[in-house]
């Protein structure tokens, strides 16, 4: 395209060069009319040769891109990158299909720079008159962008071989209440985009919104504590995806080398009501990690209740009306000092860390400013977590019925396979679809239909061990995998799941009606060795049983 640009330049140019000579007239309607054809075609070949030239002004006007709009991302650049790497993978972990990369505005060279992206091949910077970002950073809600052969699309992924059906999803990354960033996901083909994943992924971008407001907070508490190298290390270490347990062993760590106290307590709340004791170091005879306690009348609520920091050299005289952590307990231990911090979730308190000593000795002002310090980056690294399992948890299951979807069915067939390599176990799978399950969407519509498969949902997972694998393959279709099982042991469960599922009356908005389901089973390694050839076994078997009039089992041939 930007050769066809520039042909036709050089063709307008000699145009007028030739209305310059040609006609040599000195009548007045010619030099008019070589004077308006002159005007017409030099802003034509601007719009040609220059197109940025015109479009800029438009641009400025429609997009925030100037340095009094955008905030200076500098300070927290550093924090935020194993954020945005996680973020990354995660969006894999979605759709496998997606290629994603992260964009932020820099200022100083007048553009966009990749902050990390998968291995697709993104451009490391991108001008800031990018026609396909500047709509997304405009919008302040997510927008697909079809492949359209503009110069926009090479900008970004350079000069390819387009088939047309190339996609983007963008999502502005807002920070500071402004656009500073976008988040693209591309996609070969726009029939691999679906509403689910868009949700999933724009929870996504909030996280990073979230986690770059927070460590904003945090740069300005660690900018005068000496403490903030080890703080740092907090980020440096753990990843969002990683357990709360090598959190925790972190935290004992900092606190065992800046604090002097004989009981550390750290605790979290789900309700404002009710706590649970996650970390304990020092002293444990009256209270451990694992148990639950009531928030209220308790010293070690207190801080969640209130909101704020609590330091006192003597809290029975000063909160004679609590205990420690139960009814009674105050008389059997004789802890004097407390100071506790709330570990807060935008404006409420989700736990708190308590430092307790036996002596009357009050905390310092830098005990205090330190342990803040820790709470806030513990509440920043916790609410990622929290974040992550949420959304980690929606790629993993099926927005309708909750069940594992299919991507995640197969990897866990492929981990239990595996394991049942490796200790000689048996696997049985069962695999089922609903009967004439059509006739009920053309029927009664697409509203009942799904009511129908919740309903099945649940009668397959009520019906199986926790240890079995439950997904929904298909439309209609779910498949079970039983562990450490025989093909002979899974025939009665099956049997139970057509049966239950028969007897079943599904009854909505006055409408009731009967369904069945027709079941193939197939056995490792009785008849099978390989996730592939399982699931064709017990398919074809499923078949047979919808040939024989479903609402039956039938079991694969070797």
């Amino acid at each position: 395209m930007l050769f066809n640009r520039q042909i036709s330049a050089i063709i307008l140019f000699f145009t007028i060069l030739i209305l310059l000579i040609y006609p040599n007239y000195n009548n007045i309607m010619i030099l008019i009319i070589k004077g308006i054809a002159i005007g017409a075609l030099a802003i034509t070949f601007t719009r040609y040769a220059f197109p940025n030239i015109l479009n800029k002004k438009l641009l400025d006007k429609n997009i925030e891109t100037d340095s009094q709009n955008i905030p200076d991302l500098s300070a927290i650049q550093s924090h935020y990158k194993k954020l945005i790497e996680q973020i990354i993978d995660l969006v894999s972990v979605v759709n496998p299909k997606y290629n994603t990369a992260i964009y932020m505005t820099d200022l100083e060279n007048s553009g966009y720079k990749k902050q990390n992206s998968s291995k697709f091949a993104f451009k490391d910077f991108v001008n800031i008159n990018n026609i396909m970002i500047s709509k997304i950073i405009k919008n302040n809600k997510p927008i697909i962008i079809k492949h359209n052969k503009d110069e926009s699309w090479e900008e970004i992924f350079g000069e390819k071989t387009w088939r047309g059906s190339e996609v983007i999803i963008g999502f502005p990354i807002k920070y500071s209440d402004k656009t500073v960033g976008c988040l693209l996901v591309f996609s070969n083909h726009f029939s691999s985009i679906n509403d689910n994943d868009k949700s999933i992924i724009e929870k996504l971008v909030g996280v990073i919104t979230k986690g770059m407001t927070d460590l904003e907070e945090l740069d300005l508490l660690l900018a005068d504590n000496y403490f903030s190298a080890r703080i740092n290390n907090l980020f440096d270490q753990l990843e969002v995806k990683s357990d709360q347990s090598e959190l925790f062993e972190s935290i004992r760590g900092i606190c065992r080398a800046f604090f002097q106290y004989d009981k550390l307590t750290l605790i979290l709340s789900d309700n404002g009501k009710n706590a649970k004791i996650k970390l304990v170091d020092g002293i444990r005879e009256d209270a451990d990690e694992g148990q639950d306690f009531n928030l209220d009348n308790s010293l070690h609520g207190l801080a969640v209740k209130k909101n704020k920091l609590i330091n006192s050299n003597s809290w029975i005289e000063n909160f004679p009306e609590l205990y420690r952590f139960f009814p009674g307990d105050k008389e059997k231990f004789n802890f004097m000092s407390i100071l506790s911090s709330p570990i807060k979730s935008k404006e409420s308190s989700i736990g708190a860390i308590t430092l307790e000593r036996l002596k009357s000795r009050r905390y310092s002002k830098t005990d205090e400013k330190l342990l803040e310090l820790l709470c806030n980056t513990v509440s920043t690294i916790l609410v990622w977590q929290q974040e992550y399992y949420k959304v980690h948890q929606s790629a993993m299951h099926d927005g309708l019925t909750g069940l594992l979807n299919h991507k995640t069915f197969l990897d866990r067939f492929d981990e239990e396979i595996s394991r049942a390599k490796r200790f000689n176990h048996n696997l049985g799978l069962v695999v089922l679809d609903l009967d004439k399950f059509k006739v009920v969407n053309d029927s009664y519509g697409h509203l009942h239909g799904d009511y129908v498969l919740k309903e099945v949902s649940n009668i397959i997972a009520e019906n199986v061990r926790l240890i079995d694998v439950v997904g929904r393959y298909g439309g209609e279709e779910f498949a079970v995998l039983l562990v450490n099982t025989d093909i002979e042991a899974c025939l009665p469960l099956a049997q139970r799941i057509v049966d239950k599922i028969a007897e079943k009356v599904f009854l909505k908005s006055g409408i009731s009606l009967k369904i069945t389901i027709s079941a193939g089973m197939a056995g490792y390694p009785l008849h099978a060795e390989s996730v592939r050839e399982l699931i064709s076994k017990a398919d074809n078997a499923m078949y047979v049983t919808k040939s024989e009039g479903g609402n039956g089992i039938s079991i694969a041939t070797n």
